[in-house]
C-alpha cells in the first residue's frame, strides 16, 4: 500500500514538473507559419507591446513573412526577436508596428516599408521585392527610432466616449443651425465676402516680396530705435518743461487762437464789403491796361528820348568820342523863376526878361 502510494507521489511530481518547464509559446504551434531552418532573426527595440505575444504573425503588406520568436526586457524598453522567412527581402530603413487584427483579435507585427520602395503583394514575389534597396540581414538591430504602435482598443473606445459625452459634439447641432440663420438670405454676399478675401489674398500674395522688404526696414528702423534708447529719453525728458510751460500758458494760447479767429472773422466781413468797390476798381482800369497794351512797342523808344543825362542815352557814344565832350546849356537864374521853381512848385517858365541874372553864351 506504502509503495503505491510513493509510485503514484513520484509520479505527480514528475507530472508536475514536466508541465511547468511546458511553455506553449515556446513552440510553433499549429496554424502558425512556419519559417523553417532557413529563415533569419532580427530584432526589434519597442517602447511598449501592448499585448504581443510570441507566436504572433510578421506581415508586410497583408502577407505573413514570419513570426515573433521572443520578446525580453532590457533598459526599460521591449526587445522583439522576429524570425523571417528566408524569401522576405524587408528593407533595412522600414518601420514596425504593433497592431490588432480586429477589434477583439490578436496582435501581430507590422512591418511598412518606404513608399518609394516596391513591396511584395503576395508570399510567391516576396522574393523579387527591393533588390536595389539595403535590406535585413541575419542578427539585424531596429532601433526604437523605426518602431511605433497602432492605437489600441481601449484607447480608441475612450476617445469615442470623451467625443459623445464631454466632446462638444452635441453642439455642432446648435452650430450649423445657427450658421444656417446667419447665412439665411445672404448667400451671395457670403460668396461675395469670400471671392474678394480670395482677392485680398492673391494681392497680397503678389506683393509678399514688398511686404517683407517692408518689415525688414520696420526691423532696422525698430534696431535703430533700439540703439538710439538714452538719446530718446533724454529728449523726452527734456519736453517735459516744454510741455508744461504750454500748460502755464494755456489761457494765453487759447485768447490768441479766439482773437486770431475774430480777426480773421472780420477780415471776411472787411472783404466782402469792399468786394464791390475792388471789382470796380479792376473794370476801372481794364481799358487803362488795353491802351498801355496797344502802346507798348512804342514805350521803349519814348524812353529813349526821355532819359537825358543831360542828352539822349542813344547819343553817348556820339558825345563822348574823346577825352572832352562839348556841353552848351542855359541856367534861368531869375528870381520869379526860383521863386516858382523852389516856394512854389514847378511851373512853366515866366517869359518876362525881369530879373536876369546871368545867362551864358549871349546873355538873356
Amino acid at each position: 500500500m506504502k509503495t503505491q502510494i510513493l509510485a503514484t507521489m513520484a509520479a505527480l511530481v514528475v507530472g508536475l514538473t514536466g508541465c511547468s518547464s511546458l511553455q506553449p509559446n515556446d513552440y510553433t504551434l499549429p496554424g502558425q507559419p512556419g519559417v523553417g531552418r532557413d529563415g533569419y532573426t532580427v530584432t526589434v527595440t519597442f517602447d511598449e507591446v501592448a499585448n504581443l505575444v510570441p507566436n504572433s504573425a510578421v506581415q508586410m503588406d497583408n502577407v505573413v513573412i514570419g513570426t515573433v520568436a521572443g520578446i525580453s526586457v532590457s533598459d526599460w524598453k521591449a526587445k522583439v526577436r522576429l524570425r523571417l522567412m528566408e524569401s522576405a527581402r524587408v528593407p533595412a530603413d522600414s518601420t514596425f508596428a504593433i497592431g490588432q487584427k480586429t477589434l477583439l483579435g490578436a496582435q501581430y507585427v507590422d512591418v511598412s516599408a518606404p513608399a518609394q520602395t516596391p513591396t511584395p503583394s503576395s508570399a510567391g514575389s516576396i522574393a523579387a521585392a527591393v533588390e536595389r534597396t539595403e535590406v535585413l540581414q541575419d542578427g539585424a538591430r531596429i532601433p526604437v527610432t523605426q518602431t511605433g504602435t497602432y492605437p489600441a482598443t481601449e484607447q480608441v473606445l475612450g476617445a469615442v466616449a470623451l467625443l459623445l459625452n464631454n466632446g462638444g459634439l452635441s453642439q455642432i447641432e446648435t452650430i450649423t443651425s445657427e450658421l444656417a440663420t446667419a447665412l439665411d438670405d445672404r448667400v451671395p454676399d457670403t460668396r461675395n465676402l469670400v471671392r474678394r478675401t480670395n482677392e485680398l489674398l492673391a494681392v497680397l500674395d503678389d506683393n509678399k516680396g514688398e511686404i517683407v522688404q517692408a518689415l525688414e526696414a520696420l526691423d532696422r528702423l525698430s534696431a535703430g530705435l533700439a540703439r538710439d534708447r538714452m538719446v530718446l529719453a533724454n529728449a523726452i525728458d527734456q519736453i517735459a518743461p516744454g510741455l508744461r510751460t504750454l500748460e502755464e500758458e494755456r489761457q494765453s494760447l487759447v485768447r490768441a487762437v479766439t482773437r486770431t479767429g475774430q480777426t480773421g472773422a472780420q477780415a471776411t466781413k472787411v472783404i466782402r464789403a469792399s468786394r464791390t468797390a475792388l471789382l470796380a476798381n479792376l473794370d476801372a482800369l481794364r481799358p487803362i491796361l488795353t491802351s498801355l497794351g496797344k502802346v507798348g512797342d512804342s514805350i521803349p523808344e519814348a524812353l529813349k528820348i526821355g532819359l537825358t543825362i543831360p542828352f539822349p542815352a542813344m547819343t553817348t557814344t556820339n558825345v563822348l568820342s574823346g577825352d572832352y565832350a562839348n556841353l552848351f546849356a542855359t541856367f534861368d537864374l531869375r528870381v520869379s523863376s526860383l521863386t516858382d521853381t523852389w516856394l512854389t512848385g514847378f511851373g512853366a517858365p515866366s517869359t518876362s526878361d525881369e530879373g536876369c541874372l546871368l545867362t551864358s553864351l549871349g546873355g538873356c
